[in-house]
């Protein structure tokens, strides 16, 4: 229903109810034609209280407005409402005098009186109780408003840090990179050659997906395969990678280069060398995949941040309700993650 006949049609049922108050338990031996008069009499002074009213709170609100105090403003309204509508009560009571000859008494001059009071008062203080309720829903959706936002923003600023973190060139990892790749050129060509081929099928993937956050866990493990080739090459028998993924679990997505990201992080933290190698094992169980690494930590970690991990879970946190569970026990290193 249009919110502009709700008045009418409130006004229309209370004076239905207070005419077959009169029917049935005040005035039986009134005629049908008496009834009706009144009724319709009754109906008019209600609208034209109604259309008074809210011009009465049309006034007020360009000189009075609720900002400056509901109660006050509601209070004025409504002393202001019952000094008015004193003539018109009064001529009405007059009118139906002439119409209804017989019908004015004390008592029914107090119902009057006090039906119109109590009108004024309500349809006040519904005024004031719409302005509260419609104060009230604006800042809800402003807050709901600004929560949305502020969560956009984290999540904006946490994508933003992973780009940053995937995207660049860890000068470590190229450092060692090129002096292996200088060793094989001189040492072994043909092992130069697959290790080049290797190197640009890791970048091509980088540039290829550098904006996407998540990527298909078949394309995810391609391009691991090459990274571990080249630590393969850098590490020899020192590092030593297990996987074992079921092919339910390469139908699924990951967050990009993750799992580069805990093989490096491996790495960094651990010893690895051919007397105490390094062994990570990456497998997937219960729609999730783990990757855990024997723990030989070493005394002296290159320079970290350790946002890295951080911020992962920060992206995982944006893209599913699912967490990621970090197992950290004195010989064993392990991670759970979601699959996507």
């Amino acid at each position: 229903m249009n919110r502009k006949f709700i008045p009418y049609v409130v006004i229309l049922i209370l004076t239905t109810l207070f005419a077959m108050s009169r029917i049935f338990i005040l005035y039986r031996d009134w005629s049908w034609s008496t009834h009706l008069v009144v009724f319709l009499m009754q109906l008019a002074f209600l609208i034209g209280v109604w259309h008074f009213i809210k011009a009465l709170n049309d006034f007020l609100e360009k000189r009075i407005p609720y900002e400056k105090g509901l109660s006050k403003r509601i209070i004025i309204q409504t002393l202001i409402s019952l000094l008015v509508l004193s003539p018109f009560m009064i001529a009405f009571i007059y009118l139906t005098t002439i119409l209804v000859p017989g019908l004015i008494t004390r008592y029914f001059i107090a119902v009057v009186s006090m039906f119109t009071i109590v009108m004024a008062v309500l349809l006040n203080i519904g005024y004031g109780a719409s302005y509260f309720f419609r104060q009230w829903r604006l800042s809800v959706q402003e807050k709901a408003a600004l929560e949305i936002k502020a969560a956009q923003t984290e999540k904006d600023k946490s994508i933003m840090k992973y780009h940053q973190l995937k995207n660049q060139v860890n000068p470590h990892f190229l450092f060692n990179t090129f002096t292996s790749l200088d060793g094989l050129i001189q040492t072994n060509p043909q092992l130069a050659s697959e290790f080049v081929r290797h190197l640009s099928k890791v970048y091509r993937y980088v540039l290829e997906h550098k904006e996407n956050e998540v990527v298909s866990m078949e394309t995810e493990l391609d391009f691991i395969e090459h990274y571990i080739s080249i630590l393969k090459i850098r590490y020899k028998n020192a590092l030593e990678i297990n996987m074992n993924i079921s092919e339910a679990a390469r139908e699924r997505s990951i967050v990009m280069v993750t799992l580069q990201m805990l093989i490096d992080n491996a790495i960094k933290h651990n010893i690895v060398q051919t007397t105490a190698p390094l062994r990570i094992r990456i497998c997937d169980k219960e729609e999730n995949l783990h990757i855990a690494n024997n723990k030989q930590l070493r005394k002296q970690i290159e320079t970290s941040n350790g946002q890295g991990l951080l911020q992962l879970q920060e992206l995982y946190g944006f893209i599913t309700d699912k967490k990621i569970n970090i197992s950290n026990t004195t010989d064993q290193f392990e991670i759970s993650l979601p699959l996507l």
